[in-house]
């Protein structure tokens, strides 16, 4: 057995790195949950002085002990610095929005300043699910700055006003629908000199609902399907030109009415006028097998955004769920968490 896959050695890690369950609700950071190492540029600043003190002895140089024992004493006052920088803040996950698979979900967290010193430096970013190397290994990597991967992750920095409050949203990469659970969330500072990383953990009990990617290029929707009666909708395509509306995010590009975004700051999307059923049942089993799971979630998600747009009434069927026809903001929603979360 090696010395990482030892259980008491894996237990110390956990331990060390702040390892709690998801938490609900404010969490302080009290100062049992903020820890500190020094950085690489601390570590660097150790060796000169303690080079600057071995010449000092070697030389018997007054001024060379007062020089030490000042940037020393400077080391250790920006340690106490660092760690009070981050102690006592309180953090509450507060809202997730749903986002398409492909785009990036943002976690909003409340952060409130308590105290009467102001916060500065603090910045937020969410760990990486696996990183190479041992638990100890990564845990000191990370504090010295070395991790590659946590360097690429997208990082928010905000200052915090004496008796303050910030709203931050921290990005998370949405790449496959479903839900998304909101890994463990690192909050550091370096403040003020670099020297040291004081650090805290949170995994906050936030879950982002990611839907299905809209196909990018897909058929206009089958008006006729399941309908019954006649009526006139609105849809991507057709033949008479009816308008427009405001772009929604997973609008095709191809339908944007681009000469009328050039003079003005908001983007449009064209309709037309379409003959088809006054009803529409969109159903997972009549569009073909070629496109595979994934494509056919795809196609049904960018019909079930036009039939909203288009004010229809619909219903969605799939292979372990069955929305009956509706329509309106809640019965969008329903039908696409539906699709977010189909096994297929």
């Amino acid at each position: 057995m090696t010395l990482s896959a030892n259980p008491v050695v894996v237990k110390i890690a956990d331990w060390i790195s702040g390892r709690h369950g998801p938490e609900a609700g404010e969490v302080t950071l009290d100062r049992r949950r903020v820890y500190i190492l020094p950085t690489a540029p601390g570590l660097a600043f150790g060796v000169v002085t303690l080079i600057l003190l071995i010449g000092s002895i070697n030389y018997m140089l007054q001024l060379g002990y007062l020089l030490t024992f000042l940037v020393a004493s400077m080391a250790v006052v920006g340690m106490h610095n660092t760690h009070s920088n981050l102690a006592q803040i309180v953090l509450r996950g507060v809202q997730v929005e749903p986002v398409y698979a492909g785009d990036v979900a943002a976690f909003e967290f409340r952060v409130t300043n308590s105290t009467t010193v102001d916060r500065f430096a603090l910045r937020f970013s969410f760990a990486q699910p696996t990183e190479p190397g041992s638990l100890l290994g990564r845990f000191f990597n990370r504090s010295l700055g070395r991790s590659v991967r946590e360097r690429e992750q997208a990082t928010i920095s905000i200052e915090l006003p004496a008796r303050g409050l910030r709203t931050v949203a921290v990005p998370l990469p949405a790449p496959l629908r479903g839900r998304l659970p909101a890994p463990r969330m690192t909050i550091e500072t370096r403040y003020p000199f670099g020297l040291w990383r004081a650090w805290a953990y949170l995994t906050p009990a936030l879950t982002a609902m990611v839907y299905p990617a809209p196909e990018f290029d897909a058929p206009p929707v089958p008006f006729t399907a399941g309908g019954n009666g006649d009526a006139v909708g609105m849809s991507s395509s057709g033949d008479d030109f009816a308008g427009v509306r405001p772009y929604q995010p997973g609008d095709a590009h191809k339908m944007i009415a681009w000469k009328l975004a050039a003079r003005s700051d908001e983007l449009s999307v064209k309709q037309f006028e379409a003959q088809g059923g006054g009803e529409l049942m969109l159903d997972y089993g009549e569009l073909p097998d070629v496109l595979g799971i994934e494509g056919r979630l795809s196609r049904l998600t960018r019909w079930v955004l036009d039939a909203d747009a288009s004010h229809m009434r619909y219903g969605l069927k799939l292979p372990d769920a069955m929305i009956f026809i509706g329509s309106g903001a809640a019965h969008r929603e329903h039908c696409l968490t539906a699709l977010a979360v189909c096994i297929g």
